[in-house]
């Protein structure tokens, strides 16, 4: 009898066991109790246990949030409930995830917001649009941008080359290739001045000026020894960060001692307490504790992260 050998994904708990046995060509992580997985080129929903709550009937599908999914069938995008019942029929182009009360949706080429009964909030106008951040959201009409409120009427006329969300209070925008920020009254806070430049946060934004990335303030001034302050950042994961030492990867602290000896040559961060290492290019995915040792070796073709202590593998099972 002639087998076959095919990748196929499962989940696992904190010990590396399999709770719900590799048999799917596609996973994602649990949300409100339910996962979308895919066998046969359709995407259902699976519970915890690994039983099939919602059949496997839908082109795609989408996390539940809220209590609703975004799913497609027919090459349309609508929204069921956890019974895998339409709320909101598959009538659109395209849609996102509802998010406080409002999902985008795109309809003759046209993107809009629509409520959680299937209601236009803001009607499909739009070339293009963001989410709304601090009340507000920037669109593209008739080739230029502008912001709308949660009605859709303009806040701020389109008259910018691009346009990015607000953040902490202002928007970064763009007019003849260069970049300046704006406040919700639409007002010029500061200049266009900078080549390249991103949204603040944490009442800081950083700049490029000439060939140089700095810092700068809400009101455009420059903040000292930011340039080396950019060079340097370091995102921490659970007190964590990787460094790289020739061609390993180790873990250290924040105070710069290193916890984990460089000797992966691919690390990932911690999440729940164990990070997805592999000690060669090619080798398999394992798991470690924050001290470094195998929390279980390397078993896994490819390895997420842990979630509500349960990650998604992928091995190589014969059929």
């Amino acid at each position: 009898m002639k087998t076959e050998k095919k990748l196929l994904w499962g989940y696992i708990d904190r010990t590396g066991q399999f709770i719900i046995d590799p048999q799917f060509e596609g996973t994602a992580d649990f949300s409100e109790g339910l996962a979308v997985v895919r066998k046969d080129y359709l995407s259902g929903y699976i519970d915890r246990a690994g039983t099939l709550q919602i059949p496997f009937r839908f082109q795609s599908a989408d996390d539940f949030h809220d209590g609703m999914a975004r799913v497609m069938v027919d090459d349309k995008w609508g929204f069921i409930d956890a019974t895998g019942n339409f709320i909101i029929p598959p009538e659109f182009e395209k849609a996102e995830k509802f998010i406080d009360g409002l999902a985008k949706v795109m309809t003759d080429g046209k993107y809009g917001f629509i409520n959680r009964n299937g209601e236009y909030s803001v009607e499909p106008l739009f070339e293009y649009m963001g989410d709304f951040h601090e009340g507000l959201a920037w669109v593209k009409y008739d080739g230029k941008y502008g912001y709308v409120d949660a009605s859709g009427k303009f806040a701020i006329e389109p008259q910018f080359e691009n346009a990015n969300d607000f953040s902490d209070g202002l928007a970064l925008v763009r007019n003849n290739n260069l970049c300046g920020y704006i406040n919700p009254q639409g007002e010029t806070v500061i200049p266009f001045e900078y080549k390249a430049a991103c949204d603040f946060t944490d009442g800081k934004a950083r700049v490029k000026i000439d060939r140089d990335w700095i810092f700068i303030d809400k009101s455009g001034r420059i903040l000292p020894d930011t340039y080396s302050e950019f060079q340097q950042a370091t995102t921490y994961h659970e007190g964590l960060t990787t460094f790289l030492e020739g061609d390993k990867v180790g873990y250290k602290d924040e105070s710069g001692e290193v916890v984990i000896p460089p000797k992966y040559a691919l690390a990932e961060p911690f999440c729940e307490g164990l990070a997805r290492v592999a000690t060669g290019q090619r080798s398999k995915w394992g798991y470690i504790d924050r001290t470094g040792q195998w929390a279980f070796k390397q078993k896994f073709t490819q390895a997420m992260d842990f979630h509500d202590g349960i990650a998604r593998v992928l091995t190589e099972e014969t059929l």
